[in-house]
């Protein structure tokens, strides 16, 4: 069988985005897919379902709509649209599966992964999606795969809600958006302000947006400390 998915990204969005993508169509498959249907998810989240449609060709070259499978898809509940995505599931994924995944580890999946010219925070998303949807296909796994189904949200959780500065853990904190925003400034040591406003409430935010913003307050948070921890060095080399 030739390889379908040469050139083309693995979906590394969370699963339960990618169904909600499918239920959005139910009521009606356009003509031509574009980002606009799915108004209520972020523009990174709309991007990564968009490439995932493309990934399965559930989409063309030019974002017209695989018919009538599309449909079908989008129509189909519980065990008929696991029926569909099962075999596109096999076949898109056909280098990895091809290594039996009762026998497969981590390492070896992650290698697999990176072979599509993955890296990093992406791999690991891929790597998740990958396994999210076996199990949703009921197909069976090595009890090492199995485990890290278990843990990677957990996991997920922790990297999104502290940060490591210079050996310190620091746990992030944004009051609740209110009218006017959450607004914090930071001064610069060559001269000028940076200021973060967050408009958004961060507890409503989808999983992507929420880690961005913490990361950038992670980031504001790290600065401000090594510009403190600079100031006294400063003023002993002036005095001496």
């Amino acid at each position: 069988m030739a390889d379908d998915t040469q050139g083309k990204i693995p979906p590394y969005l969370p699963l339960k985005t990618f169904l909600s993508a499918l239920d959005a169509l139910r009521e009606g498959v356009p003509k031509r897919i574009d980002r606009g249907i799915w108004r209520t998810q972020s523009g990174a989240n709309q991007g990564q379902i968009m490439m995932a449609l493309r990934f399965f060709d559930l989409l063309d070259d030019s974002d017209a709509p695989a018919l009538p499978l599309l449909e079908k898809l989008a129509k189909a509940d519980g065990l008929e649209r696991k029926k569909f995505l099962k075999p596109l599931f096999e076949q898109h994924y056909q280098s990895i599966i091809a290594h039996d995944l009762t026998k497969m580890t981590p390492k070896m999946l992650d290698e697999e992964m990176g072979i599509f010219g993955l890296t990093g925070d992406t791999q690991r998303k891929a790597v998740t999606f990958f396994l999210q949807m076996a199990k949703y296909l009921e197909l069976s796994l090595s009890p090492f795969l199995t485990d890290r189904t278990r843990s990677s949200s957990g996991k997920r959780r922790a990297k999104t809600s502290k940060a490591t500065i210079n050996g310190e853990t620091i746990s992030p904190t944004i009051a609740p958006a209110s009218a006017t925003g959450s607004t914090t400034s930071v001064n610069l040591r060559g001269g000028g302000t940076v200021t973060m406003v967050v408009t958004a409430d961060v507890w409503k935010m989808p999983p992507d947006d929420r880690a961005f913003v913490l990361e950038l307050v992670d980031k504001i948070q790290g600065y401000e400390r090594l510009a403190a921890e600079e100031k006294p060095q400063e003023k002993a080399g002036g005095q001496s």
